[in-house]
């Protein structure tokens, strides 16, 4: 054969599943068929490609090898392009696979399959069978698409485990829950040690250690963090995460505070099903929950859901009212437990020196100058207003009443001095399911996914049911609430004394510093700090001008 005469061909291989194997559809049985073909024809190999682990039907994946290939057949010179069959090429169509052909037209590229020798797009005949072929495929993808996808939604309703690597401490075992067989979560027994190290980490925190105190301890003794063991130290992603590193400095990972609250968040320790959902920029591991709202247990946690649900309130309190502030200084109201913010910016306030005593200042003052306040003026307006309200609170009045109720639920939340706050929460947990439930529905429908009079009816049954359950939550909630402010006795502590309430005898002055935040944290949200200067008339403002106070309300 003439040199002129050559046909330079390039191979593309494509499998969808990360791994290679010896079977017929793997990159290298694929890359030898191809070899052969070539050879039976005396063509020459220029160019062998080959994507794994990518699909050739999700328009949202990019297979780089087959973007080399084309900016080779785009460089001309390439006489032909061999793939074992279609399918390898794209699964997304007739409409994508002649747009590719046309590429290939445009500069005088032959298609080739091994496994289809009848194709042949250099006649109307072979591009019609072509288009058929490649509509085929993606019919195929779709009903595998389709039955991976019904397939995940039943074990998420049980709230099986169907996707990612095991918490850290838990393995996955074969169950059968409700006729089907799914994978639920058990403490690890191949590695004892891993479940006492979840034991001790929960124990720390429920102690109230910080996460970041915890990572540092873990560190110090030389324990390994969970991303450089077992199934998460791949070469892949050791090497990406010395991508990502500025140093040079090949240093082994560590244990991180996020690391630490990944693992006591996650659900699954306390024997609850989880999904993720999107809270703000991150994606958390929260409690799933079936139809009615109530959570899925299908695992066997290292910790009771008990402890469990007691660890996150526990943890959720560590800025509160009786939040400790580090080092040697000295706690004061309102500094420290994130309760006072900058009327100006919307930054947070902080302990800070103020004319010779303490006060405090804006955190952020750049952008707008600063902020202080004496500390002594803004405790004695904060406290005497308070409990001013509390003496002066008119039960007729309907603000003062909802604000005494929220009070009352805040005091029932912190102390479960009547067991109702449970069962509140629980209902409030339906209704938020039951309202999400809908509001899916009704996007459902806006999408078009309800057609006809027969699945219209259906969706108007469905929303009814939800409707209805979303009713009975409401009057529900509205019942616990009352029930709980009813059952609530005002602590005889809260009842303001007949002189000064802030005076040498008075129940407040026998408080400490952390009695009297959670005493304020029972009416208020927070307060705010204004500037002490009028900018235009340079007139001094008064605290009682410049101090905002957030009060309760009952839905908070």
């Amino acid at each position: 054969m003439d040199a002129m005469d050559t046909v330079h061909a390039v191979i593309y291989a494509r499998q969808s599943a990360a791994r290679t194997d010896g079977s017929e559809v793997s990159p290298e049985a694929q890359i030898a068929a191809g070899r052969a073909l070539c050879e039976s024809r005396g063509w020459v190999v220029a160019g062998v490609f080959a994507d794994v682990g990518r699909s050739g039907w999700d328009p949202r994946v990019t297979r780089p090898e087959f973007e080399k290939m084309m900016d080779q057949v785009r460089a001309d010179g390439v006489g032909a392009v061999v793939v074992n069959e279609l399918s390898r090429l794209t699964r997304k169509g007739a409409h994508d696979a002649l747009e590719i052909d046309k590429e290939f037209q445009k500069h005088g590229t032959r298609f080739v399959s091994v496994l289809e020798p009848f194709l042949d797009t250099s006649n109307p005949i072979g591009v019609a069978i072509f288009a058929l072929i490649a509509a085929l495929a993606k019919q195929d993808s779709d009903t595998k698409a389709d039955r991976l996808k019904g397939a995940k939604a039943r074990i998420s309703a049980v709230g099986g485990h169907h996707s990612g690597v095991s918490p850290f401490g838990m393995r996955t075992a074969r169950e059968r829950i409700d006729n089907i067989v799914v994978s639920v979560l058990e403490p690890d027994e191949d590695n004892p040690d891993d479940v006492a190290l979840v034991e001790r980490m929960i124990q720390m925190s429920s102690d109230g250690m910080s996460d970041n105190a915890i990572a540092n301890t873990f560190h110090d003794e030389g324990i390994a963090p969970p991303g450089a063991r077992g199934a998460m130290a791949t070469e892949k992603r050791m090497a990406a995460i010395r991508k990502r590193r500025v140093s040079d400095k090949d240093a082994p990972l560590r244990w991180r505070s996020e690391t630490v609250r990944s693992i006591l968040t996650h659900p699954a320790i306390g024997g609850f099903a989880a999904e993720r959902t999107k809270r703000g920029n991150y994606t958390v591991n929260v409690i799933a929950r079936n139809d009615a709202g109530e959570p899925l247990t299908p695992h066997r946690g290292i910790t009771s859901a008990a402890n469990w649900l007691a660890l996150q309130e526990t943890r959720k309190s560590r800025a509160k009212p009786r939040r400790k502030p580090s080092g040697d200084a000295v706690p004061t109201l309102l500094g420290g437990w994130r309760f006072s913010f900058c009327a100006l910016c919307s930054g947070a306030v902080s302990q800070t020196p103020h004319n010779g005593g303490p006060g405090y200042g804006c955190t952020a003052p750049r952008g707008h100058g600063g902020l202080r306040i004496k500390g002594a003026e803004a405790d004695d307006f904060v406290a005497r207003s308070v409990w001013a309200r509390l003496a002066n609170a008119d039960m007729e009045d309907e603000g003062d009443r909802e604000w005494l109720a929220a009070a009352a639920l805040h005091f029932a939340g912190q102390s479960d001095a009547t067991g109702l706050e449970d069962q509140r929460r629980e209902v409030q947990a339906h209704l938020d399911h039951v309202r999400s439930s809908i509001a899916e529905l009704q996007a459902d429908r806006r999408a078009g996914l309800y057609r006809g009079s027969s699945e219209l009816d259906m969706w108007r049954a469905t929303v009814t049911q939800y409707r209805t359950f979303e009713d009975q939550c409401i009057s529900k909630l509205a019942a616990l609430e009352e029930q709980t402010v009813q059952s609530i006795s005002i602590p005889s502590e809260w009842t303001a004394p007949d002189g000064d309430p802030l005076g040498e005898d008075s129940t407040w002055a026998s408080w400490d510093v952390f009695e009297r935040r959670t005493f304020l944290d029972h009416f208020l949200t927070g307060v705010s700090f204004g500037p002490g200067r009028d900018k235009e008339t340079k007139r001094i403002i008064p605290t009682a001008e410049r101090v905002e106070l957030h009060w309760r309300k009952v839905e908070e």
